[in-house]
This record gives structure tokens, C-alpha cells and sequence, in this order.
């Protein structure tokens, strides 16, 4: 029997409020070959209970189980290396596709031409829909030097999130291979992970479309107040600046590309410090406006 056309990857961890709609999501897809797969990190509710009453009616439902609690990062890895598919799309478990999210997606790579496709999603909050961040426009790029000068000359940060994209398989085990990582991070692991596949990538495209639902969580790690949890993801984001900086040298990545993930991730860092500080808001609009005037000379000039 021939590999589905797309792996879905859902990490599970105490999620039993929002996992049904999610996962009626995954099995009601238009395009109907896919395998759905389902990792267990060993959380504490419901979640897998309603998990495996669904796996009992879809023959394309694959549940694995951690050994012990990995995170985000590690489990959607896992994941990923038991995958057929020939490409893969995650899923986070708290959130939900567009019922034609694979099949629109799966046609815009051109039968394998393309090797990651870029989509666009939804804040979803209590029932209300926001685009989340900006809307990406149909577009292709056939190297990665032509990427490198796309994501070169956009302001903002290069929209690193692995939930929002289609990408071969193999080029993810193959990024396994190079970043080799053991470690819990649990800030900027999609940074780092995109960095990596991005270089290992050399055909591109952007679709327009609009089809993951992602759950806008004010508890979530990139809001919180918590001091302890603000020095994590500081520590978390100058361990992937430095990853990122071993990788390039030692694997002559593109030094735009990595010149674009090291700015921003530099910045959401410094952001970190001001708010474990509790620097004061007149701070924060002089930075702003500082940073501002940065992003329009490297615009222009490139500098």
C-alpha cells in the first residue's frame, strides 16, 4: 500500500476541552489520504481517552506514547520520525484545521515540486476569528537564494511557525540528523527548527488561503507575567541564537537567512529582559521606535 500524501502530527497533553474539535478536523479532511498521528506526552486528563475513542473508528489514527513528559518540541519530533507520509503538517491539539487544509495545501505542491508551502491561519478566540498576523500572497521560489532575498527585505519577524506550513518529510529527518537535539527548549524551538529546514529547502510557495485555526491562549508562555517563566524563555531564546550560529558556520548555512532569525529572535530576547525588569512602558516606545528606524535603513540599504 502506497504512503498517505500527508501526515498529520498532533501532540497531546491536557487538552480534553478542545482535542474532539481538533481531531474532527484531522479525519474529516476532503482529502481523504492521510494518516493522522497522535503522541501521547503524558499528560493528566482526559485528552488521550478521547484520543483513543477515535483512534477505535479510523484505521488512519496512530497513537505512540513518550516515555516520560518531552514538550512541544521533542514530542512533535517524535512524532514526525514515525510518520509515512510524504509530506508533513502539524497539528497542535488545542487547535483545528479548515476541513480542506491538506487537500489545498497537498495540490500547491505541484505533484512534489515544491518542498514547503506556506499558508495562512486564524486567531480563534471564543468563537471569533482575526487573521493572524499578515496575509501571505500567492507566491513561488524556485531557489533558496531567492527566499534568502525575500525573507531579507520583509519587516517583522520571518513567520517561523511550523504549524502553518506543508513540508516533505525528509527534509525534516534529514534537519533530525543535523540539529541532533536532546534538550527541552520551550521558546523558539520553531525558530530553530525552521531555520533548519528552510536551508535544507530549495523550492518554495505561498498560498494565500486561509486554513488553521490557531487558539489564542492568554495563558500561554509568550504572555505571562511569571518572572521564572520570562528567565526560561530568555535563556531558551539565547541558546537557539547560539544554535543557530554553530549550525551556519558549520554548515555554511545562508547568511541572510540567518542574519533575519538572529535579529529577531535578538529582539524578542531584549523583550524578555525589559519585562523581567519591569522596565517602563516610555522604555518600550523608545525601543519601538528605535527598532523602527532600523528595519527602514536595512530595507533600504540593506545594512
Amino acid at each position: 500500500m502506497p504512503n498517505p500524501k500527508v501526515s498529520i502530527i498532533i501532540p497531546v497533553y491536557n487538552v480534553e476541552k478542545y482535542i474532539s474539535q481538533c481531531l474532527d478536523s484531522a479525519i474529516n479532511q476532503s482529502l481523504k489520504d492521510i494518516e493522522i498521528i497522535i503522541v501521547d506526552d503524558c499528560g493528566s486528563d482526559k485528552s488521550m481517552d478521547i484520543a483513543q475513542e477515535y483512534a477505535k473508528n479510523d484505521s488512519r489514527i496512530k497513537i505512540i506514547k513518550n516515555s516520560q513528559n518531552m514538550g512541544l518540541f521533542l514530542t512533535r519530533c517524535e512524532g514526525i520520525k514515525s510518520a509515512t507520509g510524504e509530506y508533513i503538517l502539524n497539528l497542535d491539539s488545542d487547535d483545528f484545521l479548515d476541513l480542506r487544509a491538506c487537500e489545498i495545501s497537498y495540490n500547491a505542491t505541484k505533484n512534489g515540486y515544491y518542498d514547503i508551502i506556506k499558508f495562512n491561519a486564524y486567531n480563534y478566540e471564543n468563537g471569533n476569528t482575526t487573521i493572524f498576523d499578515k496575509i501571505l500572497e500567492n507566491d513561488s521560489f524556485e531557489s533558496l537564494e531567492e527566499y534568502a532575498n525575500y525573507m531579507y527585505r520583509q519587516k517583522g519577524y520571518p513567520r517561523w511557525n511550523l504549524a502553518f506550513i506543508l513540508i516533505k518529510r525528509d527534509i525534516y529527518l534529514k534537519a533530525f540528523e543535523i540539529l541532533d537535539l536532546k534538550c527541552r527548549i520551550t521558546m523558539a524551538e520553531d525558530a530553530l527548527m525552521s531555520f533548519v529546514l528552510w536551508n535544507l529547502s530549495n523550492k518554495f510557495r505561498h498560498i494565500s488561503d486561509i486554513l488553521y485555526y490557531y487558539r489564542n491562549n492568554p495563558d500561554s508562555s509568550t504572555k505571562t507575567k511569571n518572572k521564572e517563566i520570562i528567565a526560561r524563555n530568555s535563556k531558551d531564546r539565547i541558546f537557539v541564537i547560539n544554535k543557530i550560529k554553530e549550525l551556519s558556520k558549520k554548515h555554511k548555512f545562508n547568511r541572510k537567512i540567518a542574519k533575519v532569525f538572529i535579529d529577531n529572535l535578538k529582539i524578542h530576547e531584549y523583550y524578555d529582559r525589559l519585562i523581567y525588569h519591569q522596565i517602563s512602558k516610555r522604555v518600550f516606545k523608545i525601543y519601538d521606535k528605535y527598532f523602527r528606524f532600523r528595519e527602514k535603513l536595512r530595507v533600504k540599504f540593506g545594512v
